[in-house]
């Protein structure tokens, strides 16, 4: 019923996340939009219901969406940090990240197919809103790229496998560490996608 939702809807915004954190209302309200799906299904194609009950729910208001983006001082510091970090991919995937704009997920499940050197492209076949991507890759993080193709890991077509070649390296503890080392305050792995595109709308992209 559409009273028992809303009340779920109220006990996941007020829980606790794994991290010890308040779950946000844009994740309560990601739960409902798939709950809302499968209800959907469940009335259009299996006529289990005759009608959705979520749609008498309301959503929570939604925050406005952060941008926090890196000063050239925060810039070098993290860099630095990610640099002298004991992964060795950390430091090439936060330069990509920052070069390209592209999501980690999009940088971390890149393979070497995907990447067309002498075109200076990268191909993202699997993006958020389902759409292929093409990425320039200019500069230092072609460079970068050119110097990783040259020790490629043997066994797996990715670009930064984790040590069982089945699937990405994992980075969020290594991230942290480096954040905390470069001591900058409030920044996350997806700012450096903010990052990106505000050195580019400063530079005089549209």
């Amino acid at each position: 019923t559409p009273a028992l939702l809303a009340e779920q809807r109220d006990k996941l915004a007020n829980g606790i996340t794994v991290r010890h954190t308040k779950r946000s209302q844009a994740t309560v309200n990601r739960y409902m939009a798939v709950l809302s799906h499968l209800f959907t299904v469940a009335v259009k194609e299996w006529g289990w219901l005759e009608s959705n009950p979520l749609a008498k729910v309301s959503k929570l208001k939604e925050s406005r969406g952060r941008v926090r983006f890196l000063s050239d001082e925060e810039r070098e510091r993290l860099l630095k940090a990610c640099r002298d970090s004991a992964s060795v991919y950390l430091y090439p995937v936060v330069v990509l990240c920052l070069s390209t704009g592209a999501r980690k997920m999009e940088i971390l499940g890149l393979r070497w197919e995907d990447v067309d050197l002498d075109r200076s492209v990268i191909t993202l076949h699997e993006t958020k809103n389902g759409e292929r991507r093409i990425l320039p890759l200019t500069g230092y993080a072609l460079d970068l790229i050119k110097k990783h193709s040259k020790v490629r890991v043997l066994g797996t077509s990715l670009l930064f496998p984790s040590k069982d070649l089945s699937k990405p390296v994992a980075l969020r503890t290594p991230w942290e560490n480096s954040v905390k080392r470069a001591c900058i305050e409030d920044f996350r792995f997806h700012d450096l996608r903010h990052s990106c595109a505000s050195y580019l709308a400063m530079n005089g992209a549209s």
